[in-house]
């Protein structure tokens, strides 16, 4: 299975997004831009192997050969194409058939063609389930070889060959030879054929109902919510869309496969188990150290934005690990960890202070505290205090693991300052639409809410929210986009000077600051139009011209105009050797003048003075 696959968490705001669209992506050239707030997704580049995504799409299709990113011939170009979709809003069916449709294991791209309500037969199962076998990256060696159907003649023949393949893999095994191709799958066979293919073995069936086992695995996977009164009908192609969905999610997600073992382990079922596979042996808890195996193995230790992000965390206290390794980023995290975390992130950005006051509410009284590692106590208490995890009937749960839903409704708490509406279903959704459009999570991220996060999720998670942070921060300053010369605050200062002739006696009040100054805009040759900001004024800059002398020396001249009236006030030149700025001159049509003088050998700080 392809590493991108294993690492698809749903914190991976691009990439989650774009899922739906970039299954079959042969090309690694392909540009994809995601606007968070405008719900925007543009692809541009776009190779795929196996037709085009038409579902809410624009733009056009060619075929032929391409050489913008290499040369490519007889495939399918999606040269300038923009999918727009207001991606928060689609349901999970639309979601499920643009998978499928995208994987080939479907011909059709829309509900009408795919007939979502009519029934599946067995054989149309079998073309879905063996596709789905290969897209998902699983062994093809045969398992089972007890292939040979009396009813053979009835197949499809387009379908007769993933027949065989459901067959030999040992997820459709037909009964008394027969494999009854035109019958309809019900639910419970689709079920255990899932299961069958996740844990890679089958489950106990001397039992009745046969296929209790698989369904009780089925529900604890979330491939279901029906009830089993509900359960044992034929199975619609709405509902087997919905569950192979469901099911690849869970599979090409370390974290969640690790999740989804333990869940079928805590279900304590036990049974014989069948001999068709070599490796049917394997306990839940060996293929979970399986999985512990390669989410080891993958490469995130040259991850950069995971290293700055556990590095951060670790800079502001809130972890002790400092490295990949040590932070155990596939371990998923315990409600009294998340408590530490929460509790000095909210320190950090100065979040609710003034609600941790020194009495203790009832309601943060918790009666399981004693289970709770005592350096991890008073986050605890805070936390609640914040009004941001605060457990349940006076139980904190300081042990269990905490649900993405629950992490990410505690963040938006903690900025917000307050509780949302909570009575939306689920209670998390107005919490996940508040993430989402703050660009911390993703479309894709609202199938998985419910799942236990992972410290992987938890680091970055947080430190995307910093950099948002950030840079919210700085689009709300005043700062012009190439703005050549910006005044350092505070550094304004005005000077007094007496002045005697004779009998005349007058003063003169001049004015000084420190300044900051681009280079790199003065030294592009292409740069024509920016902006200055001298003792808090802001004026617009037009180049007129630039006089080189020897290597990277020279000379910038420029007019200053007044923004609002676009009337020309002043010049300004500047001297500029090896990077540095020699001296700068602004001059006024009133006269008046400026001087631009080095403050140190730096090609940043400067120093702006009045002139008489």
């Amino acid at each position: 299975m392809p590493k991108k696959n294993l690492l698809s968490l749903a914190l991976s705001l691009s990439l989650l997004a774009g899922s739906y669209f970039i299954a079959n992506i042969t090309n690694a050239e392909a540009q994809i831009v995601i606007d968070p707030i405008t719900k925007t997704i543009t692809i541009t580049g776009l190779i795929l192997s196996t037709g085009t995504v038409t579902t809410g799409t624009t733009g056009t299709t060619t075929t032929g050969t391409i050489s913008s990113t290499g040369s490519s011939t007889g495939v399918t170009v999606k040269t300038t194409s923009t999918i727009v979709t207001t991606a928060s809003t689609w349901t999970e069916f639309e979601r499920s058939l643009s998978w499928l449709y995208t994987n080939g294991l479907t011909k059709y791209d829309n509900q009408t063609d795919f007939r979502m309500y009519d029934g599946l037969t067995r054989e149309e199962a079998a073309k879905m389930i063996a596709q789905a076998y290969i897209v998902l990256g699983y062994t093809q060696t045969t398992t089972n070889t007890n292939c040979q159907f009396t009813d053979n003649k009835l197949f499809n023949p387009e379908l007769s060959g993933y027949i065989l393949k459901a067959c030999q893999r040992g997820l459709m095994k037909g009964n008394n030879g027969k494999f009854m191709p035109t019958q309809k799958l019900t639910r419970p066979e689709a079920m255990t054929i899932l299961v069958r293919m996740f844990e890679g073995k089958v489950s106990y069936e001397n039992q009745n109902p046969r296929r209790a086992d698989y369904y009780l695995k089925g529900k604890a996977l979330g491939l279901t919510t029906l009830q089993n009164t509900a359960f044992d009908k034929e199975i619609s192609r709405y509902e087997i869309a919905l569950y192979i969905y469901r099911f690849q999610n869970i599979v090409t997600n370390t974290s969640l496969s690790i999740s989804a073992q333990q869940k079928i382990q805590d279900l304590g079922l036990t049974g014989t188990v069948a001999t068709w596979t070599t490796t049917s042996t394997d306990t839940t808890s060996e293929l979970a150290q399986k999985f512990w195996a390669i989410a080891n193995s993958i490469s995130v230790e040259n991850d950069p934005e995971l290293q700055e992000a556990i590095r951060w965390m670790n800079d502001k206290g809130l972890t002790s690990y400092s490295t990949i390794t040590e932070y155990k980023p596939f371990e998923v995290l315990l409600r009294e960890q998340s408590a530490k975390i929460l509790d000095i992130f909210a320190k950090v950005f100065s979040f609710s202070q003034d609600k941790l006051t020194t009495t203790l509410p009832t309601n943060c009284q918790f009666k399981d505290i004693s289970k709770a590692d005592w350096s991890l106590i008073t986050h605890i208490e805070n936390i609640c205090k914040m009004e941001i995890l605060q457990g349940g009937n006076q139980i904190f749960d300081p042990k269990g693991t905490l649900t993405k839903g629950q992490f990410i409704t505690a963040l938006i708490r903690l900025v917000e300052g307050k509780k949302l509406d909570e009575t939306s279903n689920p209670r998390w959704t107005n919490y996940y639409q508040s993430a989402l459009n703050m660009g911390i999570v993703g479309p894709a991220d609202a199938l998985t809410f419910d799942s236990p996060i992972t410290r992987y999720e938890v680091a970055l998670f947080l430190y995307r929210f910093k950099i948002k942070y950030q840079m919210i921060n700085s689009l709300n300053t005043d700062k012009l986009e190439n703005q050549i010369i910006n005044t350092v605050s505070g550094s304004i200062q005005q000077t007094t000077t007496i002045i005697s002739t004779g009998d005349s006696t007058w003063t003169i009040t001049l004015q000084t600051s420190n300044i900051f100054i681009d280079t790199n805009l003065l030294q592009n040759g292409n740069f024509e139009l920016g902006y200055i900001e001298i003792f808090g004024n802001k004026h617009k800059v037009v180049k007129t011209s630039t006089e080189s002398y020897f290597s990277k020396n020279f000379v910038r001249y420029g007019d200053i105009f007044d923004i609002e009236s676009d009337k020309k006030i002043w010049t300004i030149s500047f001297i500029v050797s090896n990077r540095l700025i020699l001296e700068g001159t602004i001059r006024m049509t009133s006269g008046s003048n400026y001087a631009i003088e080095q403050v140190s050998e730096t090609s940043a700080y400067y120093k702006l003075r009045q002139l008489q």
